[in-house]
C-alpha cells in the first residue's frame, strides 16, 4: 500500500531539514499558533489553505505534493503534482478555477514505462514545446527503499494527455559535472537566449545515506529530448525548490532552508539561470507549526499571475501523521 512509499517520501523530504515554529500561516481550526512569533513578510498566507488536498480514502491519508502550477493555452490554471494511485506515488493533475481553488481532475502517469524503471513517479515540472507537444519532466524509480531516482519524460498531443512516456531517462543517474551522483530530485526548466536551462539537485547517496547534495545545472538545444554541458552551479533550488522566469526576463529561485532552529522559504533573483544571485538571508515564509505545517513546508514554487503579474507561492505543508497538501501565499503589493 501507500504507506511504504511514504515513508520513503518522509525520509527524502526530512533528511536535509530542520523543524521548529516562526511565522503563522494558516488558519486551520485544528492548528495553534498563538505562540509563533511572525516575523516582518510581504507574504500573506491564503484562508483558504490547503486549497488542494487529494484523500486515499482507504488509508485514511492525504498526497498531494510537489506541485508545478502554470497557465495552459486557454488561460486556465493547471497544476501537476505528485498524488497516489494505487499505493504508488504518480503524477496528477489538478484545475483551478481560482488562484485558491482547485479541483482534482485525474491521474496523468502512473503505469510504468515499457522498461519498468519508473514505477514510482514524482516532483512534476510541465512545459509546451515547440512543437506543440505538452511535456512533463519527472523522476521515476523502482524500488522506494533504493531510491534510484533519474529524469524522465512523458509527452501528450493535449495538456490533459494521454501521455506517452519516453523509456530511457532524459538525464540518468551516474557521473555528471565531476559529481557521482546516486539519484536526482527537484528538476526545473527556463529558457534563456535560445537554450533550455534545466536546474535539478543530485545526491550522493541513498536517502537514508546521503552525506552530499549538489545543484547541477544542463542545457538542451532539442526542445528537452537531449541534455548537455552538465556543471554545478549555485542555483538556490536546494532542498526542494524550482526556478521560474520571471515577467521582466529575469529568473527568481526559491527553496526550503534553515532558519535558526526551524524551516524556511528563501527566495532569490537573478539575471542568469545559474546566477550569480542576490540570496536574501530573511526567508519570506516560515513553518507556522500549526497542524497543517507541523513537520514540513517543502517544494516551493514561484507563479505569476499572466495578465496582473501577481506573484504567487505554492509549496507543501505537511502533518506526517495524516498527509501533504498543497498550500498558497501571495506576495502583498
Amino acid at each position: 500500500m501507500y504507506n511504504q512509499a511514504n515513508q520513503v517520501m518522509r525520509l527524502r523530504l526530512s533528511t536535509l531539514f530542520l523543524s521548529g515554529v516562526l511565522l503563522a500561516c494558516t488558519n486551520d481550526s485544528n492548528g495553534d499558533s498563538s505562540q509563533v512569533q511572525s516575523i516582518e513578510s510581504e507574504w500573506v498566507c491564503d484562508i483558504n489553505n490547503p486549497i488542494l488536498r487529494d484523500l486515499i480514502p482507504a488509508e485514511n491519508y492525504q498526497v498531494a505534493s510537489d506541485g508545478h502550477v502554470f497557465y495552459d493555452d486557454n488561460g486556465q490554471l493547471r497544476m501537476v503534482y505528485s498524488g497516489d494511485n494505487e499505493g504508488k506515488v504518480a503524477i496528477k493533475l489538478a484545475n483551478g478555477t481560482a488562484i485558491n481553488q482547485w479541483e482534482i481532475e485525474k491521474t496523468l502517469i502512473s503505469a510504468p514505462n515499457n522498461n519498468g524503471l519508473d514505477v514510482s513517479k514524482e516532483t512534476p515540472f510541465y512545459r509546451k514545446a515547440k512543437n506543440g507537444k505538452h511535456q512533463i519532466f519527472y523522476i521515476g524509480y523502482d524500488d522506494e527503499i533504493a531510491y534510484q531516482s533519474q529524469i524522465y519524460l512523458a509527452e501528450s498531443d493535449q495538456v490533459d494527455g494521454a501521455y506517452t512516456q519516453i523509456n530511457a531517462p532524459v538525464i540518468p543517474r551516474g557521473e555528471m559535472a565531476g559529481k557521482p551522483v546516486y539519484l536526482i530530485t527537484s528538476p526545473s526548466i527556463v529558457k534563456h537566449e535560445g537554450l533550455l536551462h534545466m536546474v535539478f539537485i543530485g545526491w550522493d547517496n541513498s536517502p537514508a545515506e546521503v552525506t552530499e547534495i549538489w545543484i547541477i545545472e544542463a542545457t538542451s538545444s532539442d526542445d528537452g529530448y537531449t541534455w548537455s554541458d552538465f556543471q554545478l552551479v549555485d542555483t538556490p533550488i536546494g532542498a526542494e525548490g524550482q526556478i521560474t522566469k520571471t515577467p521582466d526576463g529575469g529568473y527568481v529561485a526559491v527553496r526550503t532552508g534553515e532558519f535558526g532552529s526551524d524551516e524556511a522559504i528563501f527566495y532569490a533573483t537573478s539575471d542568469h539561470p545559474f546566477g550569480p544571485w542576490d540570496v536574501s538571508e530573511t526567508p519570506i515564509l516560515t513553518k507556522d507549526g500549526s497542524i497543517l505545517e507541523r513537520d514540513e513546508i517543502i517544494a516551493a514554487q514561484i507563479t505569476f499571475n499572466e495578465q496582473t503579474q501577481e506573484e504567487y507561492l505554492f509549496y507543501t505543508g505537511a502533518n506526517q501523521e495524516t498527509g501533504w497538501w498543497m498550500m498558497l501565499a501571495t506576495r502583498m503589493p
